[in-house]
Order: structure tokens, then sequence, then C-alpha cells
């Protein structure tokens, strides 16, 4: 299953399971420890303000998260944050790490309508 910990009421949201599910040359799902994808995302730079953990990805972020998204802990995995809804216009592609204010270094601030989870780490 799936938990979503938000600390403010993010309204409805659609949302679809990550689609990254490493395979051998076989097709066969690999075997081990794998880890889902999880982020933690924030409206304010400096991991500040309202906050929302995750590991879906979504076509569209709702009324209160729709270009709000200023900074991202990347727990695991690889994840591509769209600029506009349904995985469109430009994007940026980020792996595990802290972006305290990654949006302003590589685009404009608070751009992001929806992100996806693009690879297992």
């Amino acid at each position: 299953g799936c938990v979503i910990d938000t600390k403010w009421k993010v309204g409805p949201l659609s949302y679809h399971a990550c689609a990254a599910s490493p395979k051998d040359a076989h097709g066969k799902p690999l075997e081990g420890n794998l880890r889902l994808p999880e982020i933690i995302v924030y409206d304010h730079t400096g991991f500040k303000g309202a906050y929302a953990r995750t590991n879906l990805s979504f076509h569209y972020l709702g009324d209160f998260w729709n270009d709000r998204i200023s900074c991202v802990i990347v727990v695991s995995g690889v994840w591509r944050f769209y600029r506009d809804e349904y995985y469109k216009g430009d994007y940026w592609d980020l792996g595990p790490g802290f972006y305290e204010s990654f949006f302003t270094a590589a685009g404009p601030d608070d751009v992001v309508s929806s992100f996806q989870a693009i690879a297992l780490t």
C-alpha cells in the first residue's frame, strides 16, 4: 500500500501508482530489498511551511500544491517534476538528496504542477 502523510489538507488529488519497477534481462522483477520512491515537498524554501510526504505520482497537485512547491527532500528514487499538469511542459529530474531551493537554481520558483517517480534507487 501507499501512505500519504500531510500536515495540511491538500484537497482531492488524482494519482496513479509509480511505474518504476526494475527488471532483469528476461523481464522478471529483480530480487532483493528495493525501496519505494519517496519524497517530501515543502511550500517554502529552507524546508519550511506546509509539507507533504508521498511515494505516489501526481498528474495534478490540486489547488493547494499547484505552483507552490519550493523545496524537496528526495528520500529515494528519481523523480521528474513538470511545469504543467499531466506530466507536460518543462521538467527537472532529481535523485536522492536535499534540495533547499532547487527550483530557483534550475528554473523559476513555485512552478510545479505534476510529478512522477521515474526510477528506483
